[in-house]
């Protein structure tokens, strides 16, 4: 059975949770659905994760019912098949910028009717039930979400157009990179930076779209290790190395 627990959380007016995994390991995907959890999320874009590694992690996160979400590592074909042939039912985008990208990008994640994704990996056609071929591209295209990340100020100066796409309905932000493209590298918290997102954000909902970060909640496993790790340290008086 296809399922997609985000969307299943989204409808029910529920915020789905999960795990950030930036290395991402067999057992913590195991831990996440054994807790019951929703999703698990890797990072393709900053971190080397195989292909082969990634079928495997996503086989794990099916077995034990949690919903594989990654970002890729660009907005190549390539990237965003390998990965959804793989099992991801979530792929975050980085740093979409025209109106023609954003097409393309629907064109690579969606099956037809809504695009042209090549058909299909043994992975995929695995989850066929009854009713063929078409039943399973229609379940698939239904568990599929497609989430760009808006991380530069040319996007943000000309969302309007980005938005009229079909196809993307969720958008991320990227504030460290959009900091740079204003010429303010490592200020992403700055207010001219929060400013011109928050403009941002106003047209994203104005035009009937959404944040994924207004349904989704999770932990960052690297970040919460590292603040236990700082709060031992500190317990017994002892300094990180790290300056952050």
């Amino acid at each position: 059975m296809i399922r997609n627990k985000i969307l299943e959380r989204i409808r029910a007016s529920e915020k789905a949770l999960g795990i950030l995994m930036i290395d991402p390991s067999e057992v913590l995907v195991e831990l996440a659905g054994r807790m019951g959890l929703d999703f698990v999320m890797f990072d393709g874009q900053h971190w080397p994760l195989t292909p082969q590694r990634l079928g495997t992690l996503c086989a794990i996160a099916d077995g034990f019912d949690i919903t594989p979400i990654m970002r890729v590592a660009d907005q190549s074909e390539s990237a965003i098949l390998s990965s959804l042939d793989k099992g991801i039912r979530l792929i975050i985008v980085p740093n979409l910028r025209t109106r023609e990208e954003a097409e393309a990008l629907v064109k690579y994640t969606y099956f037809a009717p809504i695009g042209a994704r090549s058909a299909t990996s043994k992975r995929t056609a695995l989850s066929q039930e009854e009713g063929g071929r078409s039943k399973l591209y229609e379940q698939v295209n239904a568990n599929t979400m497609l989430v760009p990340q808006l991380e530069h100020i040319e996007t943000l100066e000309n969302v309007e157009e980005i938005l009229d796409v079909d196809g993307i309905d969720y958008f991320e932000p990227g504030l460290e990179d959009q900091a740079q493209s204003m010429g303010l590298p490592g200020q992403a918290h700055s207010a001219v930076v929060r400013d011109a997102w928050n403009e941002c954000t106003e047209k994203v909902r104005a035009a009937g779209k959404y944040l994924l970060a207004d349904y989704v909640e999770y932990v960052d496993a690297f970040a919460s290790l590292k603040q236990d790790a700082q709060a031992l340290l500190d317990k017994h008086g002892r300094r990180s190395r790290l300056s952050n």
